[in-house]
């Protein structure tokens, strides 16, 4: 699913929506997910602290520079929850 012109917000590929409260990938979405559910602690694999290239060619080469990416870009694990609530109370 690709929604309009609007980047990812993570690694700047095609969104499909907003996902936990920004526009991003599925890609994105999924991995944030699963990192956020299983309660995932990453370590760079370049030790460079959250400096690694996350863009759509490289966004899986380091998990910690990703999902740091995905935190800084304003993901919420609740983000899609309450979009759900404000939705169901219209």
């Amino acid at each position: 699913r690709i929604l309009y012109d609007i980047p990812c917000k993570v690694c700047q590929d095609h969104s499909s929506g907003k996902h936990y409260g920004i526009f991003a990938c599925d890609g994105c979405a999924g991995f944030f997910k699963r990192s956020i559910r299983r309660n995932r602690q990453y370590v760079c694999r370049a030790k460079s602290e959250g400096l690694c290239k996350v863009d759509k060619t490289h966004r899986n080469q380091c998990r910690a520079c990703r999902l740091k990416t995905c935190l800084d870009a304003g993901m919420n694990k609740d983000g899609e929850l309450c979009m759900m609530h404000l939705l169901a109370m219209k």
